[in-house]
C-alpha cells in the first residue's frame, strides 16, 4: 500500500457500493477513485470487488480487508483525539469501554460527571461486544452469563446488577393481558431476532439458547432485526414477539406490552471492571461510584413507566 488514500477510497467505495457514490461522499472524481482502487488491488495482489448489476460488491477477501481497514481508521481517530487533548493541555485521559445497551442508559451521565469533577480529564469511549478487555481501557462495562466474573490479576471487578430478559409482545395478543409468561407461552407468536442475539461475541445468544434447551424448545426466528429498537418497532406493528435484556428496552411503543419471563428465568449479569494500576486511580474510583449511583437510581420504583424494575 502506498498511502492511506487508497484505503480511504476502498472503504468509501465499499460503503457506497459504487465509485460514483464514493466520489460524491469524498468530493473526488470517480476516475481518481477507480485508479487508486486498481493500484491497491495491484499492490496487494488481491481482487477486492466484483460487479453485481450496477453495484460493486466486496469479494470475500475484500470483506476481510475492510475489517482490517476499519481498525486502521479507528487507530487514526484515537491518534487525532489524543493530539486534540494535548493541544487543549489535558494531561489526563480515561478510556471507558461499554456495550451498546448500557451506553444508552448511563454513559452520557457518567462522562458529564467525570469531566465536571475532573476538569483536566479527557474521556474516550470505546464500544465493545461486552467482554473483558485486558489492556487499553481504564474502566469498562462487561456483560456475562455468570454472577461471578473471573478477570486477570491486573483488573478488579464488581457486580453492578442482574439484567433479566423480558418478552415484548403485541398488546392486542391475549398474552399481553398476563402478568408474566413462559418461553413455551411465547411459541404462540412468531419470534423476532435482534442484534444482541446475532453478535459474534455470542454471550446473550448462548444465555438464550441455554434457556430454550432447559425448556425443551427449538429456537426459530420468523424475522431478523439488526437492533433492539427495530425489533421493538416490529413488535409494535404486530409482527411477533421479541426477547431482550431489560437494558435494551428503549423506545417501547404504545401497542407493545413488556412481560417478565418466569419459566425459565433468563438473566445476564453486568459488571464494572477497572484497571488496578493507573495514574488516574482517583478518576477511576469516581467513575465506579458514579456507575453504582446511576444503576441504583434507575433501578428504583417507577424508573421506567410500564416496564418491570431492574432486579
Amino acid at each position: 500500500m502506498r498511502d492511506l488514500k487508497q484505503l480511504q477510497y476502498f472503504r468509501s467505495t465499499a460503503l457506497a457500493g459504487s465509485v460514483r457514490g464514493a466520489g460524491a461522499r469524498l468530493g473526488t472524481a470517480p476516475s481518481s477513485i477507480s485508479q487508486q482502487i486498481r493500484a491497491l488491488e495491484h499492490d496487494l495482489g488481491l481482487e477486492l470487488f466484483t460487479r453485481v448489476g450496477r453495484r460493486l460488491e466486496l469479494t470475500p477477501v475484500g470483506k476481510e480487508l475492510l475489517v482490517e481497514a476499519e481498525k486502521v481508521f479507528e487507530a487514526l481517530g484515537s491518534l487525532e483525539d489524543r493530539a486534540t487533548d494535548l493541544r487543549a493541555e489535558r494531561s489526563e485521559r480515561l478510556v471507558i469501554g461499554y456495550f451498546s445497551s448500557a451506553g444508552a442508559h448511563w454513559i452520557a451521565d457518567l462522562v458529564a460527571y467525570l469531566e465536571f469533577v475532573h476538569p483536566s480529564l479527557s474521556v474516550r469511549l470505546e464500544l465493545t461486544a461486552g467482554g473483558v478487555v485486558e489492556t487499553g481501557q481504564d474502566l469498562q462495562l462487561v456483560v456475562s452469563g455468570e454472577r461471578e466474573l473471573v478477570v486477570p490479576a491486573s483488573l478488579g471487578s464488581e457486580l453492578l446488577l442482574g439484567d433479566p430478559f423480558l418478552a415484548a409482545v403485541p398488546r392486542a395478543h391475549p398474552l399481553a393481558a398476563r402478568g408474566s409468561v413462559t418461553l413455551e407461552d411465547l411459541t404462540a407468536l412468531p419470534w423476532i431476532d435482534n442484534d444482541d442475539f446475532s453478535t459474534s461475541d455470542g454471550r446473550c445468544r448462548q444465555i438464550f439458547l441455554d434457556a430454550c434447551r432447559v425448556s425443551g424448545l427449538d429456537m426459530t426466528f420468523r424475522h431478523q432485526a439488526h437492533d433492539y429498537r427495530t425489533a421493538l418497532e416490529m413488535v409494535d406493528r404486530g409482527l411477533g414477539a421479541t426477547i431482550l435484556p431489560r437494558l435494551g428496552l428503549v423506545g417501547v411503543g404504545e401497542a407493545t406490552a413488556v412481560l417478565p419471563i418466569v419459566e425459565p428465568r433468563i438473566e445476564r449479569w453486568v459488571h464494572v471492571v477497572w484497571r488496578r494500576e493507573t495514574p488516574i486511580a482517583g478518576a477511576v474510583a469516581d467513575g465506579r461510584r458514579a456507575l453504582r449511583d446511576l444503576v441504583a437510581e434507575e433501578s428504583g420504583p417507577g424508573s421506567l413507566q410500564g416496564v418491570p424494575a431492574l432486579v
